[in-house]
């Protein structure tokens, strides 16, 4: 045994008694793995007149600093779909393009562009076909 291994250990040892006892393996933190998540259906936001789609597949339980990460679809739609953000959100245009716009800023995002949606931005979303994003908020699951 080396002595950054030993050493290693005793601070583990420390850290679990500090965090009131020794942490096994069935409580540690745990990936989460979602097998082909992109082929999963996308929920309808039920917007009026908007073919918009959101599903949530991650998230954290830390209602502290929250994550949730999933999918989000626009379709050529009647109505734009305009969105005031009232959390932080990263999207990764997957496919098509979106054409977002916050009254000051617009851009034709296309497959590969990443756009951060800031906390407190009104976002008007369009498409003239179709696009597809990963969508990455600090917000809970199920709350957008």
């Amino acid at each position: 045994m080396t002595q950054f291994t030993r050493a290693a250990g005793m601070a583990i040892a420390t850290v679990s008694m500090w965090l009131g006892g020794m942490v096994s393996a069935e409580d540690a933190a745990q990936i989460t793995h979602i097998d082909d998540a992109q082929s999963m259906e996308i929920a309808p936001m039920e917007t009026p007149g908007v073919n918009a789609f959101l599903q949530d597949v991650v998230g954290s339980d830390n209602p502290d600093k929250p994550i949730t990460c999933g999918f989000f679809r626009l379709e050529a739609s009647a109505e734009p779909l305009v969105y005031t953000y009232d959390y932080d959100e990263t999207k990764l245009i997957l496919e098509g393009e979106i054409t977002v716009s916050d009254g000051t800023n617009s851009f034709d995002a296309t497959a590969g562009d990443v756009l951060l949606l800031p906390k407190g931005a009104k976002v008007t979303f369009t498409t003239k076909t179709a696009g597809k994003a990963y969508v990455c908020g600090a917000r809970l699951r199920d709350t957008a």
